[in-house]
């Protein structure tokens, strides 16, 4: 009517080959199970005779039998005649061969109406000894259907594993920033892998020859603790806190633990290896504390994940109690890991979902924070353009009344004036300064910079500012300097010079030292570590917080004395880590206080130390103007700008310099001008109504009518660096932000009037 499982009492024949059947025996063993005696005592290892009798009914024929997992060797005989062996049975451990094979075998028809089995199996090999699964009896489409089913069972998880495996590789390999892909199919593959050597038919031992049997267990053990690694990196990928670190650890030390036995004989080796799956069982628990807290805290997918590991376990559990002959089902962590793995997959899939939907928020939220940052900053330029306009006109102005007689009373009025639209074009430079840090949209310009003459140059600035009877400014070099030094110029001396211009701030009287020195590192590069030390008035300790916070002033009593933004230390910090740097003070409060900063630095090679490269270290702006410039340097100059403030007070500035000045107030004017007066130098506005100043020099580039390219200068209230390089883009030679300065002006006349006026070939 169907397969039979020859479970229940077999009689046991211990040391004993060839039992005579005359004598009776009172032994009795359970299978499955491990090999006892009718006490309950576990024989060890060692050999022995389990035999059967089974009663048929008349004229049964063409029975068949499967065997189950018996170990280590093993020969089945029906009726005195041996009819299937797996491996050579032995007397001891040097004469037995194991092997471990499941197979179906035809039995001889029964004599009597009965079939005396005997399954003869020696086991010194491995701690427990015994059959271990049951062996079934049944007819020959039957007990095939059984295996072929079993052996599907196993394909289709195998097949299963091996998918799921594949699959989250690939999907690692596109999001290689989610981890928890890796680790899975790490989980899936060796799981896939061990289906081979303990899946329920065992079908690795079918093609293997028979010797193989100890690098089987040994691999089975190695594969367990690489299946147990992965697990727990899957497991902490996933629920990845600081307070289930002691379980992850636990369980990685655990694990670990059998490669300490591999070097041991076979028997101590399955002996360790059945201690070591109990305790890894035991500490396995201790990964549901994360998923139960997950649960709990509703994490995305964690209710599948629970239900996936605990069917896992449970099933595992009872591959432990088959491994130990307690239990006589077959081995199903296979299903439990397909069980797992399908949950996985759905656990996996609810997060991806999640976290796409994450993603997509944070790419809004991202394009939204990008839209404010990109308003802030166009409009903090055009609100910087619109002050820096009127303020064009407020200190050109200033300066030229300066120049005309004044009573003593107006000339301080004068100078209140010129000292209040000076701190207000302070305030609009560092607000635009803080705002391009902030936004990510700050860019270092390297360049060979001349180490020593700037030091000096930006030490005689202060020098030539403050009273030499009151306060000492010196400079003092640790070690030789070198030559030239790769930075970003403008912003080394931004950095410098802010903090020097608050220690003069603050030191009314007494020495400001600055301290340089260079620590060579490796691949030509240098340390540049400074420090601006004073002996002014110092930092309250319970300031020292906010020191470098946007719109902070330590001394708010001192305002009136000592005018500021509050932005000046803040803009430095970040300076300095955008150089790659840090920063840190010290202070007494009423003894000073002394700023220490360094940064790393390329030192650059001989090609770079030119004649022009020395130029370039010319940070310091002129500050005196010649009224007989004109007559040095007579060339023809055009400005065109449709602010009539801003026409007056530049055509004023060139009469002081001793240049009559052409005037174009918008873009078709100055190309008209440009046709027939051929100016030698034009100060472009870049925000003209008609046709803009980009647009305007462009079309003088590529005009053939006109025969004299003059050199362009971009004049404009625009002081962001995108603004100057889309003006040296368009074809201008070089860029004057607004307010204009008198001793400005001078300059870039000598400067291009020294070129012989050879504009940019565009």
């Amino acid at each position: 009517m169907g397969n039979v499982p020859l479970n229940g009492e077999w009689k046991i024949h211990w040391q004993n080959w060839n039992p005579n059947e005359d004598l009776s025996s009172n032994e009795f063993t359970n299978v499955p199970g491990h090999w006892t005696n009718h006490n309950g005592e576990k024989y060890p290892a060692g050999f022995a005779t389990l035999s059967l009798k089974i009663l048929v009914a008349e004229n049964t024929k063409n029975l068949y039998l499967q065997n189950g997992v018996t170990r280590n060797a093993f020969e089945i005989a029906v009726d005195g005649e041996t009819i299937y062996q797996s491996g050579i049975i032995g007397e001891n451990y040097a004469n037995e061969v194991p092997h471990l094979n499941i197979q179906t075998v035809a039995l001889p028809n029964s004599l009597n109406n009965q079939i005396n089995l005997v399954v003869r199996i020696s086991c010194f090999h491995y701690h427990i000894c015994g059959i271990a699964t049951p062996y079934h009896l049944g007819s020959h489409s039957g007990i095939n259907r059984s295996f072929l089913e079993a052996i599907t069972r196993d394909v289709f998880v195998l097949a299963s594993l091996f998918t799921l495996a594949f699959f989250h590789l690939i999907l690692y390999l596109f999001w290689r920033d989610e981890k928890t892909h890796v680790f899975f199919a790490a989980v899936c593959f060796i799981a896939a892998i061990r289906l081979f050597t303990t899946g329920e038919t065992r079908f690795i031992y079918n093609y293997l020859p028979i010797g193989f049997y100890e690098t089987i267990v040994k691999f089975n053990g190695i594969s367990f603790v690489l299946l147990y690694i992965s697990f727990v990196l899957y497991v902490k990928e996933i629920y990845n806190a600081k307070e289930y670190r002691f379980v992850y650890r636990a369980n990685f030390i655990i694990a670990s633990l059998l490669f300490f036995a591999l070097p041991l004989d076979i028997l101590t080796f399955s002996k360790f290896l059945g201690i070591h799956l109990i305790l890894s069982l035991f500490t396995l628990f201790g990964i549901l504390y994360p998923i139960v807290d997950g649960v709990i805290l509703k994490k995305p997918g964690s209710k599948f994940f629970l239900f996936s590991v605990i069917a896992t376990m449970a099933l595992f559990s009872l591959d432990i109690l088959t491994e130990f002959a307690k239990k006589g089902t077959a081995y199903l962590a296979q299903y439990g890991f397909l069980v797992f793995g399908l949950s996985q997959a759905l656990f996996i899939a609810d997060r991806m979902i999640e976290n796409f939907k994450n993603k997509e928020r944070l790419k809004q939220e991202k394009e939204n924070a990008e839209a404010k940052v990109n308003f802030k900053t166009s409009f903090l330029s055009t609100m910087s353009h619109e002050i820096r306009t009127p303020m064009n006109g407020i200190l050109g102005m200033t300066q030229i009344l300066q120049q005309t007689d004044l009573t003593e009373e107006q000339k301080e009025y004068l100078n209140l004036i010129q000292f209040s639209g000076d701190n207000l074009l302070l305030l609009v430079n560092d607000i635009l300064d803080l705002t391009k840090l902030e936004s990510g949209q700050f860019e270092l310009h390297l360049e060979p910079v001349p180490l020593p003459k700037f030091l000096n140059d930006c030490i005689n600035l202060f020098k030539s500012q403050s009273d030499p009877n009151r306060l000492l400014i010196s400079l003092e070099l640790l070690n030789t300097p070198p030559n030239f030094l790769m930075t970003d110029q403008r912003r080394f001396a931004q950095i410098l010079t802010n903090l020097l211009s608050n220690a003069v701030k603050f030191t009314e009287k007494g020495t400001i030292t600055v301290t340089v020195e260079f620590i060579p590192l490796l691949d030509g590069k240098v340390r540049l570590a400074i420090s601006v030390k004073d002996t002014g008035i110092g930092i309250p300790e319970d300031r020292m917080g906010i020191l470098f916070q946007p719109f902070s002033q330590i001394h708010s009593h001192l305002t009136e004395k000592t005018v500021g933004t509050g932005l000046g230390l803040a803009i430095t910090k970040k300076l300095i880590e955008e150089l790659g740097g840090s920063i840190s003070v010290q202070s007494v409060y009423g003894r000073g206080s002394n700023f220490f900063f360094q940064f790393d630095s390329q030192i650059p090679s001989d090609s770079f130390r030119t004649e022009s490269s020395i130029n370039q270290g010319e940070i310091l702006t002129k500050t005196e103007w010649d009224s007989k410039l004109a007559e040095k340097y007579p060339i023809k100059i055009l400005i065109a700008d449709d602010d009539p403030i801003n026409q007056k007070v530049s055509d004023l500035f060139l009469k002081k310099l001793g240049f009559t000045a052409l005037q174009a107030d918008n873009g078709e004017k100055t190309l008209d001008m440009i046709r027939s007066e051929q100016p030698d130098l034009v100060f472009m506005d870049v925000q003209m109504p008609d046709m803009d100043g980009i647009t305007v020099t462009k079309c003088i580039r590529q005009s053939k009518t006109i025969s004299k390219q003059p050199v362009i200068i971009a004049l404009t209230a625009n002081v962001l660096e995108e603004e100057k390089q889309r003006c040296l883009s368009a074809g201008m030679d070089d860029f004057m932000t607004k307010p204009l300065l008198l001793h400005d002006l001078d300059f870039m006349i000598r400067k291009w009037a020294k070129k012989d006026l050879a504009p940019s070939n565009h």
